[in-house]
């Protein structure tokens, strides 16, 4: 049976296997070091950059008790074969594949994202019999644009804002986002500010074979003719006094109207880690399951969409009983 854990993370009851499960476990596979995929597990299964990170946001006590596997190699968990394959998301994100003594497997995506990224691994797709897959933009609305175009704007953003003499802040998610964003900046050898908790995770990019650019620490006395990036979680530690900014948000979200007001901010640019909703739909192409399940975002109609095309497909944020393996 297959049991969707509260706010995310997958159980598989037959085995006793979890994955990015949010409360600790005595043993859990994690697909990437996000908040919402993490928890204080006794033991875990993760890629090493993941560990790292894990290290560096929950503790030295709690990373070390990570067992590390690199992408395709095997893990044996009892008589399952765990291998980890590049999720695209953020720096070691993974798809977690699942095989069964008698052949039978399951890919859990985690989240993904199957356009080429600046700061993270290609996502690689192998086979499965059954996929379980997240769909945060799973509804035909959400189609990002070019990616040229995407990097385009961040940059005349910036560069707009600086020439009007002003202090261009960019919200952007500590891990993953920021670092993508970085890169962006980097290649327009635009001037940056970044705030401690990304420049901490940039080590371990540089670690693991991606160099961060280099960055100056955020100081609010000296935002002069700087590009500032910072996590949206601590935009109240924008003085009120600081010299006038425009602020923008960097989301997949920004394809709602909504979203300027909702993020309050200037503007809001959609750079996003995730699949869009034509990607979903050729990622289940790609991996050619029998069964497909959805977890996150707009589960029911994209289930039903994919079952138009011919696919068996069902939410999991139903009061579904699934057999899986």
């Amino acid at each position: 049976m297959l049991t969707p854990v509260e706010r995310g993370g997958l159980y598989l009851p037959d085995c006793g296997l979890w994955m990015d499960a949010r409360r600790p476990k005595p043993f859990a596979v994690v697909s990437h070091a996000h908040s919402d995929h993490t928890a204080r597990h006794e033991s875990f299964l993760a890629t090493p950059p993941t560990i790292d990170f894990i290290r560096i946001r929950l503790g030295d006590a709690v990373a070390r008790r990570g067992i590390p596997l690199n992408y395709r190699k095997t893990y044996q968990h009892g008589p399952l074969t765990i291998q980890l394959y590049p999720a695209g998301h953020v720096l070691g994100s993974a798809m977690v594949r699942v095989e069964t003594p008698s052949g039978e497997s399951l890919l859990y995506t985690g989240d993904f994202k199957t356009r080429p990224g600046l700061a993270a691994e290609p996502i690689e797709i192998p086979h499965a019999d059954t996929l379980v897959m997240e769909s945060t933009f799973g509804r035909p609305e959400f189609v990002f644009p070019p990616t040229e175009t995407i990097q385009a704007g961040i940059v005349s953003f910036c560069r707009e804002t600086l020439n009007d003499g002003q202090v261009p802040i960019l919200l952007a998610y500590s891990l993953g986002k920021a670092q993508e964003v970085l890169k962006i900046l980097e290649a327009a050898e635009l001037p940056i500010m970044a705030h401690r908790t990304i420049r901490a995770l940039n080590q371990v990019y540089t670690q693991h074979g991606i160099p961060m650019p280099e960055t100056r620490p955020l100081d609010f006395d000296n935002l002069h003719a700087q590009v500032v990036v910072m996590p949206p979680t601590v935009r109240k530690q924008i003085p009120a006094d600081i010299p006038t900014h425009r602020l923008a948000m960097i989301s997949g979200w920004a394809l709602q109207e909504s979203a300027r007001y909702r993020y309050r901010t200037d503007t809001v640019l959609p750079l996003s880690d995730h699949a869009d909703y034509p990607d979903l739909l050729q990622f289940v192409e790609q991996v050619n399951p029998r069964t497909t399940y959805l977890m996150h975002g707009s589960t029911a109609s994209l289930a039903a969409d994919l079952r138009r095309r011919g696919r068996e497909a069902w939410s999991l944020n139903r009061d579904d009983q699934l057999e899986l393996l």
